[in-house]
């Protein structure tokens, strides 16, 4: 709840399944203390939970052992955090004409013959009238291949812009602090408050934050950027945590490096199947120092160790 893209609408749903009793404020509170601890947690701890979901652990804990009344405890906030974490995703998501769920796409032909495609965890709201083609790119990745109509602008808001296209298929992806727009066929004109804009042509991207300011136009890798489409993710000596990040927006749940600085600068190479994403993370265990300790399919926990043997 604490994100950008939350609206009026979910906050005042999230307020009142909170107010319907008291124990959903508490429940909640505690799954919000943990999942922001998460990132804290103590590698030792995480290496006795990683023994205690496997074959290796002890079948009956002694009694007065702290460890394991840690470990347990650890299970127990991680499924409290895992089931308000779904319901949370679930009964939250954001408004638009046109939504997808996270891990899903979606194609949608428009009135005017033009073509959106929808990326993971996406919410698009259209308004077509007869002066103009308006639409609002809520959060998410959406490509967008335009019906020409002189007489009828086509505006995409995203972020802090407004992109009208100029006979023109492009990509605009959105973040927490910044937009980038990809062009591959014509151009597109970015306007930025009233006085600020740019031109972007086909082969370029450019970002624009949400404070206002925009970064120069550069060449696009348009193949890398449009994978998704294909439903591929291609990373090239991409650092582990832009490859965890990436990962994250087509599962639900969280992944978490815990710390070891040292993680950070691991590189990644490799083209994944985002439908087949679990194949990912064991060949990141397998290929790097790295060991992946998962709670409930929701919760992924990566701390340094030798690399898993096949």
């Amino acid at each position: 709840m604490e994100s950008g893209t939350v609206t009026d609408a979910e906050r005042l749903r999230f307020a009142e399944w909170l107010s319907s009793d008291p124990s959903h404020l508490e429940a909640y509170r505690k799954a919000e203390r943990f999942w922001h601890g998460l990132d804290q947690m103590n590698p030792d701890d995480i290496r006795q939970f990683d023994h205690y979901l496997t074959e290796d652990a002890p079948t009956t804990p002694r009694r007065h052992s702290r460890p394991w009344q840690r470990v347990t405890a650890m299970a127990a906030s991680l499924l409290l955090v895992t089931g308000i974490g779904l319901w949370i995703t679930t009964a939250w998501l954001p408004l638009g004409d046109y939504r997808t769920a996270v891990g899903e796409q979606r194609t949608v032909s428009l009135a005017d013959g033009s073509i959106v495609q929808l990326n993971t965890d996406t919410a698009l709201s259209v308004s077509m009238t007869e002066q103009g083609r308006r639409l609002r790119l809520h959060r998410g990745e959406a490509f967008f291949t335009v019906t020409p109509d002189a007489a009828r602008p086509f505006e995409v808001e995203a972020g802090s812009g407004t992109i009208r296209a100029l006979g023109t298929a492009f990509n605009v992806r959105t973040g927490p602090d910044r937009t980038t727009v990809t062009v591959t066929e014509h151009s597109i004109r970015l306007r930025v408050g009233k006085e600020t804009s740019a031109d972007v042509h086909a082969g370029e991207r450019l970002r624009y934050r949400s404070n206002g300011g925009i970064d120069q136009v550069e060449e696009a890798d348009v193949d890398r950027t449009l994978a998704w489409r294909h439903h591929r993710l291609i990373f090239e000596n991409q650092p582990l945590p832009e490859v965890l990040a990436e990962v994250a927006r087509y599962r639900s749940g969280r992944l978490v490096i815990l710390r070891d600085e040292s993680l950070n600068t691991l590189p990644v190479t490799g083209s994944f199947d985002t439908e087949r994403l679990d194949h990912l993370l064991p060949a990141i265990e397998e290929s790097l120092p790295v060991r992946i300790v998962t709670f409930a399919d929701r919760v992924i926990l990566l701390y340094r160790g030798l690399p898993k043997k096949s």
